[in-house]
């Protein structure tokens, strides 16, 4: 009985250390960000972006982001930012589409070889002062939606091996 309750608690303590995050570069321990270059009139969002990846790489856990000798480099550029009107009520506006088009590389410093490069990766959210219509009611929100998904584009096309 001893022995059957010792071999179901190893095997849960084992179950514990499992988890979800793969990385097709067991050899990437750290990340330097490049801070994106800006080249729309969207004022900060630059900064926004570069302060939203460095938390999201943070929380992560895969990565530890460092400023010297990093065995991995993510750099970008904004190239089109709009925020456009999509719908209407009436003579009201209704819906707003938020869109950023990126340039992203993810290169692997170690092996010298570029693991992501995408030159128009376009992503878009939509927002509305109605809940009905978007769960975004402000431009503000719909650029933090689109920058989380730039995080995980980036994690999935780089780090992930599925």
């Amino acid at each position: 009985m001893k022995k059957s309750l010792l071999f179901i608690f190893i095997i849960i303590l084992c179950s514990c250390t499992y988890s979800v995050y793969t990385t097709g570069y067991p050899h990437l321990k750290s990340i330097i960000i490049i801070p994106f270059e800006n080249k729309t009139t969207q004022y900060n969002l630059e900064e926004n972006i570069h302060i939203s990846l460095s938390s999201n790489y943070e929380n992560d856990g895969r990565l530890k982001i460092v400023g010297i000798s990093p065995d991995c480099q993510l750099e970008g550029e904004i190239l089109d930012y709009s925020n456009k009107i999509l719908s209407y009520a009436g003579s009201n506006v209704e819906e707003y589409e938020v869109r950023i088009l990126f340039k992203i590389s993810f290169i692997d410093l170690k092996k010298n070889n570029i693991i992501l490069k995408n030159d128009a990766l376009q992503l878009s959210e939509t927002y509305s002062s109605s809940e009905e219509i978007s769960e975004f009611k402000t431009e503000e929100e719909a650029q933090e939606k689109i920058i989380s998904d730039l995080f995980d584009y980036i994690i999935k096309e780089s780090l992930e091996e599925w």
